[in-house]
């Protein structure tokens, strides 16, 4: 799919989709809850199809309604299933958290980009924990042969913050007291999101100075109702397109969440360009200045990030590079790229990548089957005198199916594209 971007002035309002970080905890939870619970504004990504899909393969039942999805959790976690986790690096890493700590044999696979990936962390902790863990030498698919049998578990954290996640969702279900340590925790923002999520499910863990999870042995899942917040990584796109000059006014955000994107706001925050109106964000045009932002917690801001910053004068320095290569794409060398295509200047340094500002124009991209590429590009495309050419542009499903609607309904309104140059 090619999609091609023309310039113009993006206005108007949206509703903003559902997170799909928020949703599959939440879908997750519910499935290990017995008995019916309800998931509001579960959205339509890919990744979000996969966890359904997952939860089925539990034992759960599923029942998609207009405006939820019933979901009837199992008493008991299966001693035997086969999981199709899609291209979704968060389901596969849930869930196989899940089924390290679980007795019973599980085979997890995928599709896409995702068996490209690596997963050797998961073979480490089976070996440390003596948990029979095969793999395609850290690549999927995965036989895991579950089954804790400690009180204590200690996993290196900077590698990824979704494998802490899945066994935070999967100790609960051994009933009994544990303590979970993890070292040079990276990410933190998604850790504290699968807490929030275990707490309106009943389950409580309690955190100790950040980085030490206790969780206790009569944490049971709760049936609940649970309504997915919206998606700041979503929003990212059309934020970083407001501080651009575009007038666009979003809705669906909680200000206070505990999503990592969220943190895009502080680039904001020093220009009191911030306005809310009865729960609707916009961001006021923002001084094309050079910023320094450290994106190591919040990775999948990059591209948002440096959409923004081949239009600022200066050097900007984006922090938190080595977070950027086990995604849907080697993300660093992707943007590195692409981004030449239009000739913006990238640089990598160490872990900062340096983005100076220069004579941008025209030409065909790739997103590499990377929807945040995808999306970023769109944006940077409408600021360009003849836009842009995005190729595999179907990448967006994963995360935001209706990007190029929402897209073409803010390119309705006539009238200029911001100037910059």
């Amino acid at each position: 799919m090619i999609k091609k971007i023309q310039p113009c002035l993006l206005s108007g309002e949206l509703v903003i989709p559902a997170s799909k970080s928020d949703a599959q905890r939440a879908i997750l939870a519910a499935s290990l809850c017995e008995g019916r619970s309800e998931v509001y504004n579960v959205g339509s990504s890919d990744d979000v199809r996969a966890m359904l899909n997952c939860v089925k393969e539990i034992g759960a039942t599923v029942l998609e309604n207009e405006n939820s999805v019933s979901i009837i959790g199992v008493a008991n976690f299966p001693k035997k299933a086969s999981f199709n986790c899609g291209e979704s690096g968060l389901a596969f890493r849930l869930i196989a958290g899940v089924c390290c700590v679980n007795d019973g044999v599980y085979q997890l696979n995928g599709s896409g980009s995702l068996l490209q990936r690596k997963h050797n962390f998961i073979d480490e902790f089976g070996i440390e924990y003596g948990i029979k863990v095969q793999s395609e030498n850290g690549k999927l698919p995965y036989v895991i042969h579950g089954g804790f049998r400690g009180k204590t578990i200690a996993i290196d954290g900077s590698q990824t913050s979704q494998f802490l996640s899945g066994l935070l969702m999967g100790l609960p279900l051994l009933n009994r007291d544990i303590q979970l340590l993890a070292r040079n925790l990276k990410s933190t923002p998604y850790v504290d999101m699968t807490i929030a999520t275990l707490t309106k499910y009943g389950v409580v863990i309690k955190v100790d100075q950040g980085d030490v999870f206790n969780i206790e042995a009569n944490s049971i899942y709760q049936l609940t109702k649970y309504t997915v917040e919206g998606d700041w990584s979503a929003a990212s796109y059309w934020l970083i397109a407001a501080a651009l000059g575009h007038e666009i006014t979003l809705k669906g955000l909680n200000i206070d969440s505990l999503q990592a994107d969220r943190r895009l706001l502080d680039l904001f925050s020093d220009f009191d360009n911030i306005y809310e109106n009865k729960g609707q964000y916009t961001i006021g045009k923002r001084p094309f200045i050079s910023f320094d932002f450290d994106a190591t917690n919040c990775p999948d801001l990059f591209p948002a990030l440096v959409s923004y910053a081949v239009f600022c004068e200066g050097v900007s320095r984006i922090k938190g590079v080595h977070r950027l290569l086990n995604k849907e794409s080697n993300r660093i060398e992707t943007l590195l790229s692409e981004f030449a295509k239009i000739g913006a200047e990238l640089s990598v340094k160490d872990d900062t990548l340096f983005v100076r500002k220069s004579q941008l124009y025209s030409n065909s991209v790739h997103s590499f089957g990377d929807h945040r590429i995808a999306m970023c590009l769109a944006i940077v495309g409408v600021n360009l005198n003849e836009g842009i050419s995005i190729s595999d542009a179907g990448a967006v499903a994963k995360s935001y199916p209706e990007f190029w609607a929402d897209l073409t309904e803010l390119s309705k309104k006539k009238g200029p594209k911001p100037h910059f140059q």
